[in-house]
């Protein structure tokens, strides 16, 4: 053990009055933020219906585990509630849209599909 510890300072000790780390110049380092720059926008919310008598209510599910389930029953407790609303269930009516979108073409797919659904408000679950 004492001879391992011996051998291990010597070299050490050799190493560093080496000839090459003495001359070895002061390195330069840029620092940079990893986050980047967040550029903020204001935005103006979408105004909120008074009512949702008479108004299409889109159901959206993204295909996880349960989520279709909690949408089918929010759906008759809104068919309930307001009877002259159309309650649209876009996993039945296209079900290519039952998916997390992945990317920005596959999110204003499914964007646009709902807005073409004649929505006024879109309702969506996410569940697991």
């Amino acid at each position: 053990m004492k001879i391992r510890i011996g051998l291990f300072l010597l070299a050490l000790l050799g190493l560093l009055t080496s000839p090459a780390i003495a001359a070895e110049q002061a390195q330069e380092w840029e620092v940079l933020n990893p986050t980047g720059v967040v550029k903020q926008a204001n935005i103006k919310p979408a105004a909120r219906p008074d009512t949702l008598e008479g108004k299409t209510i889109v159901f959206r599910w993204n295909g996880k585990h349960n989520g279709n389930n909690f949408l089918q029953r929010l759906t008759e407790l809104m068919a309930e509630k307001y009877p002259s609303a159309k309650i649209v269930k876009a996993w039945e009516v296209d079900p290519s849209l039952n998916k997390i979108s992945g990317n920005k073409v596959e999110s204003k797919r499914i964007a646009k599909a709902l807005k073409d659904m004649g929505a006024d408000l879109v309702i969506a679950s996410q569940c697991d």
